[in-house]
């Protein structure tokens, strides 16, 4: 028998299986921390998953704000006309509009931190030739999101085809 602290007698055999109750007890608790590692890369995973979808749809929310806004539908007499249509005239107003420092907030709230540009891409002799309309931009990734529109020439009533593309910061 060997004397122990806290004067406990212990014989081989006791000491074998405290030696072994504390083996797989470190087993067990290093099979905890790989399970919890795995997990946490689990989580993560998700989590970079979700944050990706977030920022896919606040991206399509600024488009449709955009789409129904006044400041860029086609109308004709004050009827609105035609879905993902922007008016070409209502265009460049609708740039000074948002950029005047009197509306900052206004549209601060409805776009966030976003650049807004409209591309005409066919026919090639393009008046509209990558118009930033709204710029207010935050620092880190961007996810851009690309709508196909309908851009509307009432001088001439005829219609182009462009692409609204809207770049939102990843925060």
């Amino acid at each position: 028998k060997k004397f122990m602290p806290f004067g406990i007698l212990m014989d081989k055999k006791s000491q074998i299986q405290i030696t072994e109750t504390i083996a797989v007890l470190f087993v067990f608790f290093i099979l905890i921390f790989i399970g919890f590692g795995f997990y946490a890369k689990f989580i993560k995973a998700n989590l970079e998953r979700e944050s990706d979808e977030f920022f896919q749809q606040r991206s399509i929310g600024i488009a449709q704000r955009i789409m129904f806004l006044p400041e860029f539908q086609c109308s004709e007499d004050v009827v609105k006309e035609k879905k993902n249509c922007i008016d070409g005239l209502k265009l460049e107003s609708a740039r000074e509009i948002i950029n005047n420092k009197d509306n900052e907030i206004y549209y601060y709230d409805l776009f966030e931190f976003s650049k807004i540009t409209v591309s005409q891409i066919y026919p090639l002799n393009s008046p509209i030739s990558d118009l930033e309309i709204y710029k207010r931009e935050s620092q880190g990734d961007k996810f851009v999101t690309s709508v196909p529109i309908s851009l509307y020439d009432p001088i001439t009533k005829r219609y182009a085809f462009g692409i609204l593309n809207i770049e939102t910061g990843v925060k």
